[in-house]
């Protein structure tokens, strides 16, 4: 992921980063970073009570949930319909 970023960077993208751990690496590539604030497998071993959810699987569902309501507000802002949603998925592949 850091090479990536790397690349990105050299290439003048700005990049957006979600995380859980705010003091990464990537996190100090970033130009931006959004804080989830969930278990990952990082840090599912410390003194801290660990998820039921093995090995960063909080971090991951909370991932999908923040994807899934970003399609629900993006759908609402653009105003395009379910429909040609799949419409246009289907015509990607």
């Amino acid at each position: 992921m850091l090479t990536l970023m790397r690349v990105a960077c050299e290439a003048g993208a700005t990049v957006l980063l979600l995380t859980a751990q705010t003091g990464s690496s990537a996190a100090k590539l970033a130009d931006f970073t959004l804080l989830i604030p969930a278990q990952t497998m990082a840090d599912d071993q410390g003194s801290e009570e660990p998820s039921v959810l093995p090995m960063g699987s909080v971090f991951e569902g909370a991932l999908f949930l923040l994807f899934e309501v970003m399609v629900l507000k993006l759908r609402t802002i653009t105003g395009i319909s379910p429909e040609a949603m799949r419409a246009r998925h289907t015509n990607m592949e």
